[in-house]
């Protein structure tokens, strides 16, 4: 269902129950009450019946997870839960719930993060574990997951590049439309997050980002309009930074864009404590400012100076009610305001039904979903010599070393951190499937900010002696290695893309004397590897498996299932070498985003003398892959070219490919990318087994944003169409010719 149906009124809901709201009031007969009847009818009906103090009330939280409702009308209270990777809490902000023994915790399935699922470049995947939060959220007496979270990945140190879907704008849009899709089959709002530019922590409530017009609809915009237009999203999460001087909570770009240029139907909400002002906010568009209440106030008291003139919400009636007398703010924009947010509680059902607490959460299947998913999303990105996978009978001792093993590193912090009761680490899930295995285990380095932390020279070298001697004579290595959610984390950025301390160490330790070390990474990004990368044959990004990643590293490292991820983003070699360097993080609270649109594979396919250490759509598997058969068709209407071709699988075992289309326009008026990911898709093939792949490109596929023309521009001419399995790895080329 989507907001673009206002005639519907039917959802599909997980568990649900009348709420009586039909009854409220004694207006009897009312159109607003008749489920019936077209949404637009209803909300029209309904903003006559209400009176401007209550309208006005819509806008600000009611508590720290909870919109206002207005029970004279029948007006439910949303119920929101924190997100995306699964339930995180709706009783206190991220600061009080990611402490080690928090009053109030609460357990739900750990997904693993957006990250991992991006790698698995399967939307279909994504729409399961959508569906499947959507119900853990209805289960739980919710109406609203905060997720999923688009914004691209700019630098590699962003604390919350874990919880997103990398630095390819239409791959994550993809991703974005399937988990939408399944959150809102149980008749739950997702919120896509954070419109827009939310590319770091640091300064967030003060940085003010610098980026022109055709970065912005060409890199940073796309997966917001894909959820609109393809998913029809019902809400957007503002951000907390300035966007060209502005704001994002009082932009422009929330008309110009969101609801004109993307047609969107439904609510803005605030991120929390991301509002700053009273009738800028209100006229621009931002709907619901979040928290709201007591809640906001003590949070606000508590959160710095940044945010000090915010006494406890900037929406809340006492202040709107006065700049609404004084025609500060219009009427009519309260009425907006208030129109879209009845528009979602009536097609989304809301108002009709309410979610009662009651459903099973983290149970078998769910679990089982969380497996596939980081299974699917773990890539393989060294395999020198077939060292994996570690085949039964000819390993009978393994060494598993680091701070990774016995600890599961389940998700990064803030808002992506979910609490699982039953988390399985690597450790146990190696000696689970290892059956009849030594398995020997060391710490080998402590993480940084984890017991033990300040230890003496003595302890530390120490461990390092007990990882040498575990994998010493051991027949394979295994070392975990990477950060904790307390590195890698809403609120800061990563100071830089090395690895904690003592880790490289122990990696060159172990690595001189196993020449079967695996080392397998917990992490959201680019990591340094250049210490130690080409000692070791075997290279697994692991990234943060949710509460089965234990399980989902087992599978993969003894072949239970073949490595199909692929790199959502571009491996760097150094920091150096990112396309942000030199502009992040900014200046006097200012950064500019001087890279425009050559972000990620963009820009080293630009500067081809930077060569990545990993390119982007990059993963090996156990199997091998035939490309043939490129044939190009043109299309009628806005479907203006059919490429299609047969992947064959030519190895030994099953496997999945991602197939990827890139397209570019060597000759234009413009500056373009040599290439730009048009298509994918994921195929699972049997030995032997060949499968006909097909892509359709509309006319967007061949456009570029015109500055000169506030649009899209499809220029015609020859555009260069490549086919493979990487960024870097072509496997077939063709060419197709765009007429007038």
């Amino acid at each position: 269902m989507s907001l673009s149906r206002l005639g519907c009124g039917v959802v599909a809901f997980g568990m649900l129950v009348g709420t009586g709201y039909a009854q409220a009031g004694g207006d009897a007969g009312a159109a607003y009450k008749d489920a019936r009847r077209p949404v637009a009818e209803r909300v029209a009906d309904l903003l006559g019946r209400m009176t401007l103090e209550e309208k006005i009330s819509l806008l600000s939280g009611s508590s720290w997870m909870e919109s206002a409702g207005v029970p004279r009308l029948g007006i439910p209270a949303i119920k929101m839960a924190d997100g995306p990777m699964g339930i995180r809490i709706w009783t206190g902000p991220s600061s009080q719930t990611s402490v080690e023994t928090p009053v109030n915790r609460f357990s739900s399935t750990a997904f693993p993060a957006g990250i991992n699922v991006a790698a698995s470049w399967d939307p279909e995947l994504a729409r399961q574990e959508g569906q499947v939060i959507g119900q853990e959220v209805a289960a739980v007496g919710r109406d609203m997951i905060l997720g999923p979270t688009v914004n691209i990945h700019r630098t590699p140190l962003w604390g919350r590049n874990f919880e997103s879907y990398g630095e390819d704008p239409y791959l994550s849009g993809r991703m974005a439309v399937g988990y939408i899709k399944g959150v809102q089959s149980e008749g739950i709002l997702p919120s896509v997050k954070h419109f827009t530019v939310n590319n770091e922590e640091f300064e967030r409530h003060r940085i003010d980002v610098a980026v022109d017009e055709r970065a912005l609809h060409e890199i940073y915009f796309p997966a917001f309009e894909a959820a609109i237009k393809d998913a029809h999203v019902w809400t957007v999460m503002s951000s907390y930074n300035k966007v060209n001087g502005a704001y994002a909570a009082e932009s422009p770009l929330l008309k110009q864009e969101l609801y004109k240029e993307f047609g969107f139907k439904g609510f803005v909400v605030s991120d929390w404590g991301s509002t700053y002002s009273t009738a800028g906010t209100v006229n621009a568009g931002m709907d619901i400012e979040m928290p709201g209440g007591p809640p906001m106030r003590k949070w606000l008291a508590a959160s710095g100076p940044h945010i000090a003139g915010n006494d406890g919400g900037y929406l809340v009636p006492e202040k709107v009610m006065p700049l609404v007398k004084s025609n500060e703010i219009p009427v009519a924009n309260v009425n907006e305001n208030a129109g879209r947010i009845l528009t979602v509680i009536f097609e989304s059902g809301l108002y009709d039904h309410q979610h009662v607490a009651g459903g099973a959460i983290d149970t078998p299947a769910q679990r089982a979903l969380t497996r596939k998913a980081a299974d699917e999303g773990i890539v393989l990105l060294k395999n020198q010599g077939g060292v994996l996978p570690l085949e039964a009978g000819k390993v009978k001792s393994i060494a598993v070393i680091g701070p990774g093993a016995a600890t599961a590193r389940a998700g990064g912090g803030g808002s992506g951190l979910v609490y699982a009761k039953n988390i399985v680490s690597p450790l146990d899930g190696i000696r689970a499937r290892a059956t009849g295995v030594d398995v020997r285990y060391a710490l080998g380095a402590a993480m940084a900010g984890e017991e033990p932390e300040h230890d003496t020279a003595e302890a530390k070298k120490k461990r390092l002696n007990e990882a040498i001697a575990a994998a010493k004579d051991a027949d394979a290595a295994v070392v975990f290695v990477g950060y904790s959610w307390k590195l890698e984390t809403e609120g800061k950025d990563r100071p830089d893309m090395k690895l904690p301390e003592g880790q490289d160490e122990m990696i060159r330790a172990v690595a001189a004397v196993n020449k079967r070390t695996i080392v397998v990474l917990n992490a959201g990004d680019s990591v340094d590897l250049t210490q130690w990368v080409d000692q070791v044959p075997g290279l697994v990004d692991a990234w943060y498996g949710g509460e089965e990643g234990g399980n989902a590293v087992a599978d993969i490292l003894f072949g239970d299932a073949n490595p199909s991820g692929k790199l959502p983003f571009t491996f760097l070699r150094r920091l150096e070498d990112s396309p942000s360097y030199g502009n992040y993080p900014g200046e006097n609270l200012h950064v500019k985003y001087a890279e425009g649109i050559y972000v990620g594979y963009r820009y080293f396919d630009k500067h081809i003398d930077v060569p990545p250490l990993f390119p982007f759509g990059f993963g090996l598997s156990y199997t091998t892959f035939q490309y043939s058969d490129l044939k190009v068709h043109k299309g009628t209407g806005d479907e203006m070219a059919t490429v299609s071709l047969t992947v064959k699988n030519t190895g030994a075992r099953k496997g999945a490919e991602v197939a990827q289309l890139y397209v570019g326009q060597p000759h234009a008026s413009v500056d373009r990318p040599v290439k730009e990911l048009k298509g994918f898709q994921r195929v699972e093939l049997a030995p032997g087994e060949s499968r006909s792949v097909q892509f359709v490109l509309d006319r967007r596929a061949f456009s570029f944003y015109s500055v000169a023309k506030h649009g899209w521009v499809a220029e015609p001419g020859s555009f260069d169409l490549a086919v493979g399995s990487s960024s870097r790895d072509i496997r077939l080329e063709s060419h197709f010719v765009l007429g007038h």
